[in-house]
């Protein structure tokens, strides 16, 4: 069984990812895998394929993401301001899709499975666009198992991003309500900026309110 994941999973990845059936395929397989080996980590890597299959989603995977996220209001409700740097592990999952490179390519030197498709600039925009496009019509509702005091749900949403021809061309929406009311939009944009041979990538976060028009 274990061989035979990882066989599908390498097949796959080395010949590139070209339609969102098999980029729902390869991510279904790696969340199987890890899974199935009880192997912790990949957060981000994990939630990425839970949103190319659910719309809705509180399994335990989530609870800590969305634990992490009402800590952020308690903190910014008490501060005044909304302020990711003193939440790095909230920081880092509200830019998922920016860390699915890193996390793929930790998970298939992991396995022993080529991880190219990671390293090659143009195979992995081509993944990430693909990927783009499966969850482009699909928000993932997300929802906590216990009460928490300051959130009762949070969506993720792809939206459009202004800048053309980037290595990272998804940005994404965090819709976030308590009760029946909205009371925080955070959206991302994540962009790569190349200097000459290498690329920076960039992750910015906009806080938008029911004061701001939310």
């Amino acid at each position: 069984m274990k061989e035979s994941i990882l066989e599908k999973i390498a097949a796959l990845v080395t010949k590139g990812i070209e339609s969102e059936a098999e980029c729902i395929y390869m991510l279904a397989q790696i969340r199987k895998y890890i899974e199935q080996q009880r192997i912790d980590g990949y957060w981000n890597l994990r939630m990425c394929a839970n949103w190319t299959l659910h719309s809705q989603l509180n399994n335990a995977t989530v609870q800590v993401f969305l634990r992490e996220l009402n800590d952020f209001l308690i903190d910014a409700e008490v501060h005044g301001e909304y302020n990711l740097d003193g939440h790095p592990s909230l920081k880092k999952k509200l830019s998922f899709v920016a860390s699915l490179q890193d996390e793929l390519s930790e998970f298939l030197n992991a396995v022993g499975v080529d991880s190219t498709i990671c390293t090659d600039y143009s195979a992995f925009r081509r993944l990430l666009g693909i990927f783009g496009q499966v969850i482009e019509d699909t928000p993932l509702v997300c929802r906590p198992n216990a009460p928490l005091s300051h959130l009762s749900e949070v969506t993720f949403s792809r939206r459009k991003s202004i800048f053309q021809n980037d290595l990272y061309p998804i940005s994404l929406y965090w819709r976030i309500k308590n009760g029946d009311k909205a009371i925080l939009l955070i959206k991302s944009d994540i962009r790569s900026i190349p200097f000459g041979p290498i690329e920076v990538i960039t992750k910015t976060f906009a806080f938008v309110t029911n004061d701001n028009g939310l």
